[in-house]
């Protein structure tokens, strides 16, 4: 993996010329989700958007287009950005051929530094939310990666899954996602429907690594 967390990508985006701050004060809408319409439109070397002084937040950042070029999918996968289109498909697919691969576990990832627990957690205060596409019926995260362990054997994370999502914000601390049938993480929603008991309490996680959104639909080594 070229990068331990999103800060290390952003710094290399950042020193490569693929990373534009807005420090004007911005409205999460219409100016981030107009924003985020129009970056992934602006070519093949179309730069990441980094807003730091969002109207209504006083601590709250949003980057996007991360990967929305291939200059940045480049870089993601510890290429030059000037490596053309077929040249990074060919590097997927050797990557692709060394799976499954064993998951590295640490003691205290960097993720976990900015976490929120209990019944105080509001998310309409922690996070600028916005609607991306014209028809969205409410606010949407785009797209975490949502951790969900086994109900039959949930002391065990060797067994766990992780998956990108679409997830709709219902309510202060009340998220929903709709995975198909054949994901992990369905098949842990019906494990516990089926045992009767409550359901698994997927952990979504955004703001992973430049390389971070491969393993998500990619095979993994299963520790047993």
């Amino acid at each position: 993996m070229a990068y331990d967390d999103l800060r290390g990508f952003l710094e290399v985006l950042d020193r490569q010329g693929q990373l534009l701050r807005i420090t004007e004060e911005v409205k999460p809408e219409p100016d981030i989700a107009a924003a985020a319409n129009a970056a992934p439109r602006l070519g093949d070397a179309a730069p990441a958007l980094y807003f730091d002084n969002i109207s209504g937040f006083t601590n709250a950042r949003i980057a996007m287009n991360v990967h929305g070029s291939w200059a940045n999918h480049a870089l993601a996968l510890g290429l030059p950005k000037e490596t053309g289109t077929k040249e990074q498909v060919e590097e997927f697919i050797r990557r692709w051929a060394e799976f499954p691969v064993r998951p590295e576990w640490r003691e205290h990832p960097l993720w976990a530094q900015n976490t929120q627990d209990g019944d105080d957690v509001d998310i309409f205060e922690v996070l600028p939310l916005i609607r991306l596409n014209d028809g969205d019926g409410g606010f949407y995260i785009d797209k975490a990666a949502v951790v969900s362990k086994d109900p039959e054997d949930p002391e065990n994370s060797g067994k766990q899954n992780v998956g990108i999502y679409r997830i709709e914000v219902k309510g202060r601390r009340r998220l929903a996602l709709q995975p198909v049938p054949v994901h992990d993480i369905a098949q842990h929603l019906r494990k516990a429907e089926e045992r009767g008991g409550p359901p698994p309490r997927p952990g979504p996680r955004a703001g992973g690594g430049g390389g971070r959104i491969y393993p998500s639909p990619s095979p993994s080594a299963m520790i047993r």
